[in-house]
């Protein structure tokens, strides 16, 4: 007698990374993509993301982001790609009530808070054009995934420890499933205060509340300012998330110890 369908065997996977902006971003593709395939794909992919840093970076002095806040620029000399991420950071600030904000506390701006999934989700026509059953597109704790998983449970995520160094070998306290059927989150995206150099409010002081925070939901960038926002401002933003379709992981550190709190949303 069956217990139920035998799942099927896990399906073939090739992986490309490249750096950009000082980072490791990895495609994970799931089925019978040829390698020359990848190989042509992935240069380009690059090409995109060096773009978005020489526009968006705010450690080169010639970006135009730096350029604006010379006062050697304005937003109509930029290309248009930085009006459409300024009018993304403004959404998601009122979105967050206001603890998201591409503005420092001292009037520049700085959009970095989402610049890295936004160019993620730009290039994701290029790996469309692979035909792969399905693919994972990650940076840093930031995943989308789409199609076909490699196995029937989906794409397993885990969610770093925020007191371990960051890297392939970090430790995880937790553990996501994306893209593992037609409800299942595509998005992941984690902010914590260890790493992030964008999170800034005027409460700032209750974002002690949250050393890190992931945030699934089906739009990476949405899930990538939402969990900055939720490090700023704390666990009261994160229980507003889910009205906006995310749902939310939060962690804090009480000495040696993490304690969590998730959304209702979130897969126990």
């Amino acid at each position: 007698m069956s217990d139920g369908p035998t799942p099927s065997p896990p399906r073939p996977t090739h992986a490309r990374t490249v750096t950009a902006m000082a980072m490791d971003f990895t495609l994970t593709v799931v089925g019978d993509v040829a390698d020359a395939s990848l190989d042509t794909v992935m240069p380009h992919v690059d090409s995109d993301l060096q773009w978005v840093d020489a526009v968006f970076s705010t450690f080169r002095e010639d970006s135009w982001i730096s350029r604006m806040g010379a006062g050697a620029a304005t937003v109509s000399d930029a290309p248009p790609a930085v009006a459409e991420v300024l009018d993304l950071c403004e959404h998601f600030r009122e979105e967050t009530g206001g603890h998201f904000d591409a503005r420092t506390p001292d009037g520049r701006i700085d959009p970095t808070g989402i610049v890295k999934t936004w160019a993620m989700q730009r290039s994701a026509w290029r790996i469309a054009l692979l035909g792969a059953e399905g693919w994972s597109w990650g940076c840093a704790g930031d995943i989308q995934v789409s199609g076909t998983p490699p196995t029937d449970a989906g794409w397993r995520i885990g969610v770093a420890d925020p007191r371990a160094e960051p890297g392939p070998a970090a430790r995880t306290v937790a553990k996501v499933v994306l893209g593992g059927g037609k409800r299942s989150p595509h998005a992941i995206a984690t902010s914590g205060r260890a790493t992030a150099g964008s999170i800034w409010t005027p409460r700032q002081e209750r974002g002690a509340q949250v050393a890190q925070a992931s945030v699934i939901g089906p739009d990476i960038v949405q899930c990538d300012a939402w969990a900055t926002a939720i490090v700023a401002g704390g666990a009261e933003v994160a229980r507003r998330a889910p009205k906006y379709g995310v749902e939310v992981l939060a962690l804090r550190q009480v000495g040696e110890r993490i304690k969590s709190s998730r959304t209702p949303g979130w897969p126990a």
